[in-house]
């Protein structure tokens, strides 16, 4: 949505790729912010740009950002 990726991305592992790249990158002390959410699912979906949705979604970055948490609580076990 967020993204203009297509309905079947990101797919699971595309998900995880970015979620991890996300956590490295934060971990160094840089802000994810929208630019660089942007940046990581270009890099990882090949549709990302191409879809267009109406309307104000915020859902894609929640949900990258819940799974970047728990790919970090996943590790800290």
């Amino acid at each position: 949505m967020t993204f203009g990726t297509s309905p079947h991305e990101p797919t699971r592992s595309q998900a995880f790729n970015i979620s991890s790249e996300a956590v490295r990158y934060a971990r160094t002390g840089n802000a994810l912010d929208a630019t660089k959410w942007a940046e990581l699912v270009r890099k990882h979906c090949p549709s990302a740009g191409q879809w267009a949705y109406r309307g104000l979604d915020n859902t894609d970055i929640r949900t990258l950002l819940a799974l970047a948490l728990q790919v970090t609580e996943g590790r800290a076990e």
